[in-house]
């Protein structure tokens, strides 16, 4: 995929206009640029916030502060694997707060179903309030390919094959986890971490938090739109097709966000007819904000949460000695 994003972008780089990408680019408005900045800043404090809770319902309550450092620390990793990140995020809150790392696993797997979920009402609401224009795009580039899928027997041998390597996976974890002891071994705590969310004790501050999440990656891809000349005439509810767009670019596994600007760019320019030009402008321009509030701001927060880790650590010490 490193690969395949390597060469998307030199595509990128081949097809753009740079002349004119900068020229639209020096005339941002720095304004709407931090606005959205801000908004999706904190969509992801949301998203930290949404993790302690069920990390809660688990028996480990975690810091919120230091939660958020993790998921931004996640979000700098994938823009380098797309996808390690997640990995990342379980595995420093696990040393930071001293819980388990199966069960952390667990609770973002749970994340992941209630973010599919959400991303569903969003598209529906995202057709309704803009049916003209994008019924059209989905059924070209979703609709269709879910039936063709459907109908190639390859789909059905990977589906059948996936299914036989899950319970073969699952016999032989279950054989390794009978032979641990029954407490605590790491299918119960992978387990409990995904069925944390079945326990919550106030499911409408977790399903508004979601909710909040998009919303706000909405609300942030508005201020962004404005923030460019060539873009700034697209409505609140244009938007929101827009944030689809970059979610389908998500779904395919490159980093850097090449994706998210070949389907941007793809959507702009097949449903709100943009030029390829403005197309990949906007596309450029979005996916290098991405980029860098998470390479900046994740750097900056791996930093804090080291240092706290290492205070944590002395303090620790100190009073073992003691």
């Amino acid at each position: 995929m490193l690969v395949f994003a390597v060469a998307v972008f030199g595509y990128i780089g081949y097809s753009t206009n740079w002349t004119e990408t900068f020229k639209a680019l020096e005339q941002a408005n720095v304004s709407f640029i931090i606005l959205g900045a801000a908004i999706m800043l904190f969509a992801h404090y949301l998203r930290a916030f949404r993790w302690g809770i069920l990390t809660k319902t688990n028996g480990f309550p975690i810091n919120i502060r230091r939660a958020f450092y993790s998921v931004m620390t996640g979000y700098l990793v994938n823009s380098a694997t797309s996808r390690g990140g997640e990995v990342v995020r379980c595995a420093v809150t696990a040393k930071s707060e001293k819980a388990p790392v199966e069960m952390l696993v667990g609770t973002v797997v749970t994340e992941r179903i209630v973010d599919l979920f959400t991303l569903i009402f969003m598209a529906l609401l995202g057709l309704i309030l803009q049916f003209d224009e994008l019924f059209g795009f989905f059924k070209s580039f979703v609709i269709k390919n879910i039936i063709n899928n459907l109908e190639s027997p390859k789909f059905w041998l990977i589906i059948t094959i996936l299914v036989i390597l899950s319970i073969w996976s699952f016999r032989f974890l279950k054989k390794r986890q009978s032979q641990q002891p029954s407490e605590g071994g790491i299918i119960q705590k992978f387990i409990s971490g995904m069925t944390g969310i079945f326990k919550l004790k106030n499911p409408t501050i977790y399903i508004i938090s979601s909710l909040g999440i998009w919303f706000c990656y909405w609300f942030s891809m508005y201020f962004q739109l404005q923030a460019l000349d060539i873009t700034q005439h697209l409505t609140l509810a244009a938007s929101l097709s827009v944030v689809l767009f970059s979610t389908l670019g998500i779904i395919v596994p490159m980093p850097g966000g090449a994706g998210v600007w070949y389907f941007i760019a793809l959507g702009l320019n097949m449903v709100y007819h943009f030029n390829s030009t403005d197309a990949n402008t906007f596309g450029v321009f979005t996916v290098a904000f991405s980029n860098i509030l998470q390479i900046v701001l994740g750097g900056i927060s791996y930093g804090l949460l080291f240092l706290e880790m290492q205070r944590a650590d002395k303090k620790f010490d100190n009073n073992d000695q003691i």
